[in-house]
Formats: structure tokens, sequence, C-alpha cells
């Protein structure tokens, strides 16, 4: 007879929190599609357990979008299934501990948008580019 062991991860069950919250993001998502407001949900906020994150996730599904930004450290961004929910945005320290898990009911990602700031500073330094020759000195 052959023995065969299967590894077993017994979780926390699932506390019918992913309905819920499907529930709110259609709100939401209705809200979007008519008066262009966006919303943020912090799943790290609400008594979640680990099963209703998966169950959210698998009823959410994945869109074509996915963002790895390269910041304090890596993060994440996944639209799902439903244009326009962004899910779940992790972003992690520079230690790679989760600081927080976001879904964004938006048409584009607070996290990926460049401030105005460093749009300013490329456009200076693009302007030093333009202005220099090939040898890199200033003309």
């Amino acid at each position: 007879m052959i023995s065969l062991e299967i590894p077993v991860e017994i979780g926390a069950p699932s506390t019918g929190m992913a309905q819920a919250v499907l529930a709110e993001l259609n709100e939401y998502l209705t809200e979007l599609s008519f008066s262009g407001r966006q919303h943020v949900i912090d799943l790290n906020s609400l008594p979640m357990t680990d099963s209703d994150k998966r169950e959210l996730a698998l009823f959410l599904g994945r869109g074509e979008v996915a963002v790895t930004l390269q910041t304090m450290g890596d993060s994440q961004v996944f639209e799902t299934g439903y244009i326009k929910l962004q899910t779940p945005l992790r972003i992690y320290s520079a230690d790679n501990q989760l600081i927080a898990e976001l879904v964004e009911i938006t048409t584009l990602p607070e996290i990926i948008k460049s401030h105005p700031e460093d749009v300013q500073a490329s456009a200076v330094e693009l302007k030093k580019l333009i202005d220099s020759d090939e040898t890199g000195e200033t003309v």
C-alpha cells in the first residue's frame, strides 16, 4: 500500500464579508459610472478573514491590467474581471511588510498617477537634455 501525504491548510472560515463587499462594490461602481465619483475600500479595516479575501478575489477574477510599482517596496495593482475595479492594491514597505490592501473603484488608481512635482522635474530634466549637445555640454 502506498502512503500519500497531502498538505492541508486549515484557515479561518469565510464570514460572508466577501458578499457584503461585493454589494458595496456594486453600489460604488454604479455611482462611478453615473457621476465619476471614485471610492476606496480598505480591506484591512474590515473584519475579513484570509478565506474571505480569497473568496472575494475568486468572485472578482482578473482583468487585462496588472501593474507592479517599485517604490518603497513592490506594490501591485490588478484590474478585476469587472472593468474599473482595481483589486487588491497591495502596498508593501521596504522590508516587504504589507502596509495596505485596498480596492479602488476608479478609472485610474491614485498610486499610478504621477505627482505634479515629478512631472515638473521631468520637464526640467528633459529641457536640459534638449539644450545639451551630444557631448553632454550645455549649448
